[in-house]
């Protein structure tokens, strides 16, 4: 992929407008809609629209359907390839895109590339390299992948091309999954609602006139038009929860610890008085109990020392589907 270099000599405005005209080149010609094809602006939801638009194959819409467990259940047994899956989200992903302005970065071509390796894995050893092997998986801004950009709203940080994956980017190759898109943030991260100086609002797909929520707003609203079947976002005071609330899903905030969090872009780094963790959503909380317990699976403690060494407890797990609830709740806030 051709990324943006950040020309000093460019205004601000300039170098935002160049980074979206780069970032929509990346949307193949075939997916683009065309203008009579787009819902009028007028027309507040969009949520059934890659449904209704016949813009998609039978198998491309079954595909989407599809919990991740099923999905990833279908790839190992040869129902469907790697590659099959890949090009389905990569394409629901722009019909995504296109209605309500949730992606940042686009990699469609090294996800193929990653697809195809993961058949030829499959065809040559009889077995999938992990729990999520195949699985496309869509990843917050801040999260970085080796190549690309993490500008996290910023205009300044435009052309800073990441040297290295994020720990759980690394811990996501391993389990097998395909990692395809970067999503929608607010500058700083530090807002209820994705809006930022580089790529503008992102849109609620049940009602364009409302919030999608922050700050993993991309994530919500690329995972409720099913233009990805898993994502990953963080949290501090909502911003996995808000998402997931505005945009009929399942979210989780893991305990500190939990989730590695070591290298992500970040606003303040070193504050760690109020820590930041890493979780999923999805649209199932089944989904949400696959991704912890695949990330878990890659002893993610080898890579950052903060998380604490716990591997996932299947007979807790279901324990806690079963047995009595407790529920905290706190009256004051400091």
């Amino acid at each position: 992929q051709k990324l943006l270099p950040f020309h000093s000599s460019m205004t601000w405005e300039e170098t935002a407008e160049k980074k979206r005209k780069a970032l929509a080149s990346l949307i193949p010609e075939k997916w683009r809609i065309s203008a009579s094809q787009l819902p009028s602006d007028s027309q507040r939801s969009v949520i059934s629209f890659p449904e209704t638009s016949g813009l998609l194959s039978d198998e491309e819409l079954a595909i989407t359907q599809l919990m991740v467990e099923e999905l990833a259940t279908k790839i190992a047994s040869g129902e469907y390839t790697a590659v099959q899956v890949c090009q389905a989200y990569c394409h629901r992903a722009t019909i995504a895109h296109q209605l309500v302005n949730c992606l940042v970065e686009i990699f469609f071509d090294a996800a193929l590339e990653r697809a195809k390796e993961l058949d030829e894995y499959v065809k040559k050893n009889g077995r999938t390299v992990g729990p999520l092997h195949g699985v496309p998986v869509s990843l917050k801004d801040q999260f970085r992948v080796k190549g690309m950009e993490s500008s996290i709203g910023y205009v300044s940080w435009l052309g800073k091309v990441d040297k290295e994956d994020s720990v759980i980017t690394e811990c996501l190759r391993r389990a097998g999954a395909v990692l395809y898109v970067k999503t929608s943030v607010p500058q700083t991260l530090m807002c209820g609602e994705t809006v930022n100086n580089i790529f503008g609002r992102t849109l609620n797909p049940y009602n364009r006139l409302l919030s999608c929520g922050g700050s993993s707003g991309g994530e919500g609203v690329l995972i409720a038009l099913h233009g990805s079947p898993m994502g990953v976002g963080t949290d501090i005071g909502g911003s996995i929860r808000l998402p997931a609330g505005f945009n009929n899903l399942w979210g989780l905030k893991p305990s500190h610890g939990r989730m590695p969090y070591a290298k992500l872009a970040n606003s303040m780094e070193g504050q760690e008085t109020v820590p930041s963790v890493c979780g999923p959503l999805a649209r199932t909380s089944r989904d949400l109990a696959y991704f912890l317990r695949s990330i878990l699976e890659q002893e993610p403690w080898k890579y950052d020392p903060k998380v604490i060494e716990i591997p996932w407890r299947e007979s807790t797990y279901e324990q806690g589907k079963t047995g009595k609830k407790v529920f905290g709740v706190t009256t004051v806030h400091g």
